[in-house]
């Protein structure tokens, strides 16, 4: 029968009764919730990254591009995994969002630019977790530094290209969050 209502039952109304049946509970039944949570996306491959027109789109040729479902998509996945503990593992995910920053310019204010910003915490926020993940052992580790690594490179490539169009660099948490982990 619980199966019949995970199955029918819309995914806001799942939401809600997740969080009441963990509000509720023992805290040991919320950490399992988070192990779970963790080992399940742990396996899932990260999608492949889409390009910038999957990512920002110009419905109205007189406005700047402006970010699109699948950037939202990209989000969502992104948050998850940091939610789950999964801080390199996000940063994978959000790595395309950073590469694409390289490849367009936007104006002050614009929904690009609003766009990078919240990318600019998410990021900040993956570090967090990435920050424990670089102390563990094996795998794990050199996962997470090879993430850092990564971010680094798009972060620097972004940094770069702002400056030769005299833009502001949307991702100064993001360079300041990853200058304080020492791998």
């Amino acid at each position: 029968m619980v199966d019949t209502i995970i199955t029918n039952v819309a995914s806001d109304d799942i939401r809600t009764l997740v969080r009441a049946l963990l509000s509720t509970s023992p805290a040991h039944v919320t950490d399992q919730f988070c192990s779970l949570a963790k080992a399940h996306l742990h396996h899932m491959p990260i999608p492949p990254a889409p390009g910038v027109p999957d990512l920002f789109t110009n419905t109205n040729p007189e406005l700047e591009p402006a970010p699109t479902p699948a950037f939202e998509s990209l989000l969502a996945r992104a948050r998850a995994r940091y939610g789950a503990g999964l801080g390199a593992s996000s940063i994978l995910v959000l790595l395309p969002i950073v590469d694409a920053a390289a490849t367009i310019q936007w104006t002050e204010e614009s929904p690009i630019e609003d766009a990078l910003s919240i990318v600019d915490c998410d990021i900040a926020a993956a570090l967090l977790n990435a920050k424990d993940e670089v102390k563990q052992d094996g795998d794990t580790a050199r996962e997470a530094v090879d993430a850092l690594a990564k971010l680094r490179v798009s972060l620097e490539t972004v940094q770069e290209k702002v400056r030769v169009w005299e833009g502001d660099f949307p991702f100064e948490r993001s360079l300041d969050a990853l200058d304080s982990i020492e791998p």
